[in-house]
Formats: structure tokens, sequence, C-alpha cells
């Protein structure tokens, strides 16, 4: 691969290739997709409270294809949604974003997974979980029709999915199936500790998918389940060690590794080169969905780029992972400004809008 030196060349790529959606390679998003209630205040309602709740699309992977399909890319999603109410609407959500639903899986057998969203002063968020034999927990290899990644260039997972069986089995199928084809396994760590049976559980997995990613994102909170950061709050930072850690899991498999710092920024490394690029500066009212933007928005950049294969990120220069990064931080904090998680990311055209004010 040539690496793009110069922004201009690179915006003019991804205009050319917006137009031409249809000759890129698609992004295959595999996990859940769920509902996001979000509460019309700022704090969480105490017991007896008659705070209402707004029904939000979301889940961190179906998140990551409709930003890619917004920002003009071909993105696919798979994974079992339940025929429900609920399901039916998460299934119009994605058509409507003109993301693939294709290989996608119905089931009566398990009900739409269900997140009460809390949020703080500050945009910030808790989940409470409602998802015990949901539809996607029961996503089987069997369900997985390899005929979908004839086309595409990434698969995109988190580790929601790795948390129970048969989901687990079939979203490291997929990340296998994607290793043996060549294209860029994408995983971000996005971790839920209610999901697992013990911090210990956590580290395990991620260890294993960790030796089988090509792109590895994970936010600064999460570092202490991949390394030797304890840390718990950006406060605290010691970027001195997030950088240390990065070297290491570059050591391990992934070819780029990606850590978000939430109003810090990120910090982008390869074997070669290391960045920090500083956040997009807004106003946030609503962080739920955010590090999906972020990561839709690296792939999608990606994939403008003709970066297609783990190799191509190693040869990623230093001019290309500041635009990568100042590109997604830019997405990322835009998405921010609203609430919910889908309904939050935005366009390309409102990212260009943004660029010429």
């Amino acid at each position: 691969m040539t690496s793009p030196a110069l922004a201009g060349k690179v915006q003019y790529a991804m205009h050319k290739n917006a137009r031409e959606k249809v000759r890129l390679k698609y992004v295959i998003c595999i996990g859940e997709m769920l509902i996001d209630f979000i509460p019309n205040v700022q704090e969480h309602p105490v017991e007896g409270d008659n705070t209402c709740y707004q029904p939000h699309p979301g889940g961190a992977p179906a998140n990551v294809a409709v930003a890619v399909s917004r920002l003009k890319g071909p993105s696919r999603f798979i994974g079992k949604l339940s025929e429900d109410g609920f399901g039916q609407l998460l299934l119009k959500t994605l058509h409507d974003n003109q993301v693939d639903t294709r290989y996608i899986r119905t089931t009566k057998q398990g009900l739409t997974t269900l997140a009460l969203v809390a949020l703080k002063a500050d945009g910030q968020r808790q989940f409470t979980f409602y998802r015990h034999a949901s539809a996607d927990t029961l996503l089987e290899v069997g369900d997985l029709d390899w005929t979908a990644w004839q086309d595409a260039a990434v698969c995109h997972a988190g580790s929601i999915s790795l948390s129970v069986e048969p989901a687990r089995s079939a979203t490291l199928a997929a990340i296998d199936y994607t290793q043996r084809t060549g294209s860029i396994v994408s995983f971000d760590a996005n971790i839920r500790p209610a999901f697992w049976t013990s911090d210990t559980a956590i580290r395990e997995t991620l260890m294993q998918v960790v030796a089988r990613t090509d792109l590895l994102k994970f936010s600064a909170e999460e570092a202490h389940f991949l390394g030797e950061s304890e840390q718990a709050s950006l406060e605290d930072l010691d970027r001195s060690g997030l950088h240390r850690l990065g070297k290491r899991l570059l050591e391990q498999g992934p070819r780029l590794v990606i850590i978000t710092l939430g109003s810090q920024g990120a910090i982008l490394m390869t074997a070669k080169h290391e960045v920090e690029v500083p956040a997009f500066p807004v106003r946030s009212i609503d962080t739920t969905g955010a590090g999906d933007a972020f990561t839709g928005a690296i792939l999608f950049t990606l994939m403008q780029q003709g970066c297609n294969s783990p190799v191509a990120l190693s040869e990623l220069a230093e001019s290309d992972l500041n635009h990568l990064g100042g590109f997604a931080n830019k997405v990322a904090g835009l998405s921010t400004t609203r609430y919910g998680g889908i309904i939050s990311l935005p366009s390309m055209e409102e990212v260009e809008s943004l660029s010429e004010r």
C-alpha cells in the first residue's frame, strides 16, 4: 500500500469513493443490537420517581455499522434479533440507515436486550442491562453465512458477544474465519463487567482475542483488563504507562492499537509510529455511542484510503494516524452533542459542514 501523505488527496479519495460506495468492500459488524432507554433528566431517578425513559436503538457493533454507513461507506450487520416489537424496530433502523441486513437471523426464542442508561451532568453514562437469554446471545456458528465475507475487508466485533454462549463461539468463529481470508479483524474491548462472572474471565478472554486482532481499540478506563494499569479514572492517567501497554499489545498480534482518552483525545500506535490526537471541542450531553462513532470513523477512513489488509495497517504513516485520529475525534465529538446511540451518529454532510466553519 502507498501511504497517502497529503490530507487533500485523502479528502479527494473520500469524496470520490463515497460516490462509488458500491465499489468499496464492506465493513462487517458482528454482535449485539439492543434498545437503550435514556431518561429525560440528567441524573438517574430515585425509586418511585416518575421519570420517563425514551427507547433508542443501539448496541456497539450495530452503532459502528450505522456510523460507517452514515459516512457513506458500505457496512453489514450480522447478529440475531428477536421477532418482538423492539427487534422489528431494530431491523427497521438498520434498513433506514442503509446497513446491509441480508445475513441477520431472527428468533422467537429470546427477547430484545434492554439497557437502562443513567446520565451524569458531564454526559458520562452508566448502564443497567436486562439480557438473560436474549436474542443476541443466541447467535450460533451455524447462523453464520460465510458468503458474507466474500466482499468484505473488515470484520469488527466487541467483547459483549464473547461473554456468553453460544454467541461467544459464533463471534470467535467469525474472527478466525476473517483471519483466514486475510481481511482485517477489528476489536473493541467495550467491557461491561456485569456480563461476566469475574474480572479474571474478562482478562483471559481478551488476551485470547488480542492475539487474533489486527486493529485493537480500548478506552483508558479499560486498560487494566489488558495490562499493568490499575487506574480507574481519566484524572489519574499515567500516559507513559498507556504507551508502554500499547507497545506490549502490538507485540502480541495487533498492527494498530488505539486507546481513547475521552475528553483528552486518543492515542494511535503502530510498531513504527505513535501519535496523540486531541479531542474535538464540544459541549457533551450524552456519550452513549461515542466510542462506536469513533470506531466507525476509523474503519470508514481506512477503507477510503485503501487500507484493507493487516499488512496495510502496519504501513500507515504518522500523517495517516494523525488524520485517522483527528477525523474520528470529530465524528465522536459530534455524536456526544445529542442523546442516544444510533440516533446521535453524524452524517458525512454534518462532519463536512463542521469542517467548513
